[in-house]
């Protein structure tokens, strides 16, 4: 039933594949690469220069477009005076017996009921600036920006040196007005010359003695040391006027010069 296999041995030593066998099976495996290169394809590719995938059309709209141009919201408009007020045709409907849609639309057709504007809740609004004036703008204003362009060409400086020169020019030809020349006094020489002033004003026009302070109760209050003609009040009296009125008066025996000059009663 079976045949026996017999496996034949060949004799001639096995041979290796060339290089054209290889490029020609078609096989990934068995292609042979180089060093330092990818492996050869057998399939049949594109040139080099081919770009694979979908090539898809430029979107119109970029990002250009989208961050340079802002749409804005447009509101959906109002109802106007010719639009109907459905909620109060369905309740005037309910009550004139309608049941179903078809009742209803014939209801609507011969029934019209204009929508009544509403009018403003609570108080008016307030009128704002803005609504006067769109260009109105609101906070408080910022400082202007610095004039660099002065800062850098020394603008401020060349302005400061005219008003010196100008300065300088009136204070030349105000002292070539003046015919005298002022001399600047020192403190020192003003001081001196009040004072001169002073002493000549009160040499001319002397004050009046002040009263010498006393107090109230002693005012009224008489002297009871008496001296004669020849001596005054101070105790210093020169010596020559004691010697003149030594002369002219006789002193009694017991009293002596020294008691008259004291003051003293005998």
């Amino acid at each position: 039933l079976f045949r026996s296999r017999k496996r034949t041995v060949s004799s001639e030593a096995p041979q290796n594949m060339s290089e054209g066998y290889r490029n020609r099976s078609g096989n990934a495996v068995l292609l042979k690469d180089d060093v330092g290169r990818a492996k050869p394809t057998y399939y049949n590719l594109p040139p080099e220069g081919h770009a694979y995938g979908r090539s898809e059309p430029a979107d119109m709209e970029g990002a250009r477009e989208v961050t340079m141009h802002w749409a804005a919201h447009v509101p959906r408009p109002k109802n106007g005076p010719d639009c109907q007020d459905f909620r109060k045709l369905n309740r005037q409907a309910a009550k004139s017996g309608v049941r179903n849609a078809r009742d209803l639309v014939q209801f609507r057709r011969t029934t019209d009921i204009k929508l009544v504007p509403p009018g403003p809740a609570g108080c008016l609004p307030k009128v704002i600036p803005s609504d006067v004036i769109p260009s109105f703008s609101y906070g408080s204003k910022s400082r202007p920006s610095t004039p660099i362009a002065h800062v850098v060409g020394n603008q401020y400086a060349t302005e400061h040196e005219e008003a010196l020169d100008v300065q300088y020019r009136m204070l030349e030809e105000s002292r070539k007005m003046q015919q005298k020349t002022i001399i600047k006094l020192t403190k020192a020489s003003s001081a001196r010359i009040a004072d001169a002033r002073t002493t000549r004003r009160l040499t001319l026009d002397p004050p009046e003695p002040k009263e010498p302070f006393k107090l109230t109760k002693f005012k009224k209050v008489q002297s009871k040391m008496e001296f004669p003609a020849a001596i005054r009040k101070s105790r210093s009296t020169p010596t020559l006027q004691r010697m003149s009125f030594e002369e002219d008066i006789t002193l009694p025996a017991d009293m002596s010069a020294a008691a008259i000059d004291c003051g003293s009663e005998y």
